[in-house]
């Protein structure tokens, strides 16, 4: 498979990348690292981003003119999806770039689709940055600074700091690498995890009020509002990591955050400590994701979104 990406990028000169929406630090990283490694190779790229890059990925070195927002008109000679489990999660309009180049999907959920015509999918790995830096081996890109930070973010923020489960040897091995292309880890963790503004805070107190356990304190579930956000002049990416935070809780199995997003339509983040399948809880409701982290939508008031995601879960 890497043969065939290789061939796809030698032999063409624009490239598309993009990821999925609402983007994590892999997403981003992963991305962007993209783009760098197409342009050391003098190829023309270009980054379709549908929300802008969240605040913590600020320092993130990223193209300027490069980064666009709305889906380009233009035909490519490759379009590399990054950590997008289902082609639809591109966003609205994703049915455009049908059509529009050989679509690579690289990925690491295993609940992936297999969408494009070249897919490297590896439930095993990481994160998808992981995948990705194997990619570029393979195919000789010469590393630079701005590709290593970027897949050193990456890596940092899907193994939550090298804390989950997905944590593996070679986790440990890439970040080493890229430290000697420049990457400083206090650096990138004092951007990530110690830069938040004072809004996020405050929004933390108003979710944490909502917090709700069940089956004896080992399912625990917080809820965000609308009315939240407008109170403390926030939005969705000031939740990061709150569902993780959940997971300190002590005999806590599964953590779960439930952000609303329309009036009655609610976007469920779960997280297990490994003995739940969560990725198989958000299939029931239409989404995927990992074992240990994954993501759904369900439908219904606040209430009723929150007794259909205990009554989905056992343990």
């Amino acid at each position: 498979m890497f043969t065939k990406i290789k061939e796809i990028v030698d032999r063409g000169r624009t490239f598309l990348v993009t990821t999925h929406i609402d983007p994590d630090g892999d997403a981003v990283g992963s991305a962007l690292a993209v783009y760098y490694a197409l342009k050391t190779l003098g190829k023309e790229a270009t980054v379709y981003l549908r929300d802008k890059v969240p605040y913590r990925y600020d320092f993130l070195p990223r193209p300027s003119e490069d980064l666009v927002h709305e889906i380009p008109e233009k035909p490519f000679d490759g379009i590399f999806v990054m950590d997008c489990g289902n082609f639809f999660r591109v966003g609205d309009g994703y049915e455009k770039l049908k059509g529009k180049g050989p679509i690579i999907n690289i990925d690491h959920h295993e609940t992936n689709e297999a969408f494009g015509q070249i897919n490297i999918l590896d439930e095993r790995a990481s994160s998808t940055a992981e995948i990705l830096f194997l990619i570029l081996k393979a195919l000789a890109v010469p590393f630079n600074y701005e590709m290593a930070i970027n897949i050193y973010t990456a890596i940092l923020t899907d193994t939550g700091s090298f804390r989950y489960e997905n944590t593996n040897p070679r986790s440990f091995s890439i970040c080493e690498e890229m430290t000697r292309h420049g990457v400083q880890p206090s650096f990138v963790a004092g951007m990530v995890y110690e830069n938040h503004p004072r809004q996020r805070f405050l929004l933390l107190c108003l979710v944490l009020e909502t917090l709700k356990t069940y089956h004896d304190d080992k399912l625990a579930i917080v809820v965000v509002t609308e009315e939240m956000f407008e109170r403390t002049n926030t939005n969705r990416e000031y939740t990061d990591g709150f569902v993780e935070l959940l997971k300190e809780m002590k005999g806590l199995e599964v953590a779960a955050l439930a952000r609303q997003i329309g009036p009655e339509s609610y976007k469920i983040s779960m997280r297990s400590k490994g003995r739940v399948d969560v990725a198989s809880v958000a299939l029931t409701f239409g989404g995927g994701g990992h074992k240990n982290a994954a993501g759904c939508t369900i439908e219904g008031k606040a209430e009723e979104v929150c007794e259909k995601l205990v009554g989905a879960i056992t343990f």
